[in-house]
């Protein structure tokens, strides 16, 4: 069936499959990054017509949305695929189910039915091996889905918040559902290789997760080098076209998304031995270029080394910024940047000034706290010029032998070292 003739699926083709039952389950594999295997699938499905021909689920939802039997189909779903994940051939490994749950018309009657625990009962699953995974922004009701949540998971489900980082995400859903699973969406894990805004929200919600006793899912994971960012950044589990498709139940158990996750592992642990070599080197290389230029300016007077590291910036094209820090954490110079060098115009986006106070900062408030003499940050995006950085600060004596922290803003690449 064409995607016109989807698009406008007509009622009555809608209720011939509700009423023929006319749903094909199929399963997509979920895999453990800590434990190499296979945890568990997620419940797909298709709609058959008389026909034979397939209809994919967004149309069969949007058409149900629109006809009103939005809550007839979707219990129909969910007990095709309870069924099936019901039989030995999937069970016998006490898998978990992921299980899709329409929640845009969540209402109070519907709240307290009980019609899905009743399902599961049925089908003799136990709750613990079922994950709700539930859609953000699919309800306006937020009391009915916390109500909701709070119920299930009292009976023993799982939740999984689905599609973060897409569409109408509200991160104030993560702390009123406290989900088990927070699932990141494809539009997140698309390019992560070589995005590194991408990189950076995939570890912050990677951090949030542990930081709230949540596993991060990464979905719809396509190629090796995608598999390899998430696992690296983060990832417990993953799900997408490069370990497995949906598949139908009698075809699962090949074991390969398995080999493939090995293979995954052994490169990502051959990857990092490769990083921190690299950043050793990388970051020998920024010391010996810091040492050189407090060589230059050792022993000199404030006034005398802002005029030399303004000829030594301009000398260099690895350095985006310099300035000078008291032992108190103000700084005494100007930001030092390239004459020719971007710089944002925005005053809120700005070069920190002289006089202004900077102890707060890891890398002014670790060398003026405690007995460090030098300090290397994460990468970041620099407030000034927009650029990618790292700063590399490190103590050394003016004159008068008035102690200062060099403060050196090193250019990176954003494919160069994965922080």
């Amino acid at each position: 069936m064409t995607n016109d003739r989807c698009s406008c699926l007509s009622s009555s083709i809608l209720k011939e499959i509700i009423s023929n039952e006319g749903i094909v389950v199929q399963f997509q594999s979920i895999l453990s990054a800590r434990n190499h295997s296979i945890i568990g699938f997620e419940g797909l499905i298709r709609g058959v017509t008389g026909n034979r021909d397939l209809i994919p689920p967004s149309f069969l939802f949007d058409a149900a949305r629109e006809q009103g039997v939005c809550l007839e189909f979707d219990r129909l779903c969910r007990e095709k695929v309870l069924a099936a994940f019901s039989s030995p051939h999937l069970f016998k490994r006490n898998n978990l189910l992921f299980l899709n749950l329409e929640t845009s018309f969540l209402a109070p009657a519907v709240v307290g039915s009980g019609y899905l625990l009743n399902q599961v009962e049925r089908q003799k699953i136990p709750p613990a091996n079922i994950v709700i995974e539930i859609v953000e922004s699919d309800t306006e009701d937020t009391g009915a889905l916390i109500r909701f949540v709070k119920s299930y998971r009292e009976c023993g489900f799982n939740i999984a918040l689905d599609d973060v980082g897409t569409g109408h995400s509200n991160f104030d859903r993560i702390s009123l559902l406290r989900p088990d699973i927070i699932k990141i969406d494809r539009s997140i894990i698309s390019g992560i290789a070589t995005d590194y805004f991408k990189q950076e929200i995939f570890k912050s919600l990677a951090k949030l997760s542990k930081g709230i006793g949540s596993l991060i899912l990464a979905e719809g994971v396509e190629t090796k080098e995608e598999s390899l960012c998430c696992i690296e950044y983060g990832a417990d589990l993953l799900q997408g076209y490069f370990f497995s498709r949906p598949i139908d139940p009698g075809l699962l158990g090949s074991h390969e998304e398995e080999k493939k996750i090995g293979e995954l592992l052994s490169v990502s642990r051959a990857n990092r031995i490769d990083i921190v070599k690299a950043r050793r080197l990388k970051n020998k290389q920024y010391q010996r270029t810091v040492r050189g230029i407090i060589g230059q300016i050792q022993g000199k007077s404030l006034g005398e080394i802002e005029r030399l590291l303004k000829e030594i910036i301009d000398s260099s094209d690895r350095i985006d910024a310099l300035y000078i820090i008291n032992d108190e954490g103000i700084q005494v110079t100007d930001t030092i940047m390239k004459k020719s060098g971007n710089q944002r115009l925005n005053p809120v986006f700005r070069a920190a000034r002289r006089y202004e106070n900077l102890s707060h900062k890891d890398y002014v408030y670790q060398l003026i706290n405690t007995d460090l003499k030098k300090y290397t940050t994460e990468r970041y995006i620099s407030f000034a010029t927009g650029n990618l950085c790292v700063t590399l600060s490190h103590l050394f004596k003016g004159d008068k032998k008035n102690l200062y922290i060099l403060c050196t803003d090193f250019l990176v690449d954003g494919t160069e070292i994965p922080a």
